[in-house]
């Protein structure tokens, strides 16, 4: 019964440390995607004639 719980402390433990990793890629990869959704943004309000 120890086994079973040192086990899924393992697990538990592993599967937060992936998690930690993949919300600070996440975390870290925000200003570059909060900046593309602002230039995606500005273009599609921009006037036709107008190419900035």
């Amino acid at each position: 019964m120890d086994d079973l719980f040192l086990a899924l402390a393992a697990l538990f433990s592993i599967g937060m440390m992936v998690l930690m990793i993949k919300y600070a890629k996440f975390i870290h990869n925000q200003p570059k995607m909060e900046e593309d959704r602002r230039q995606d943004a500005n273009k599609e309000n921009s006037p036709p004639g107008d190419n900035s």
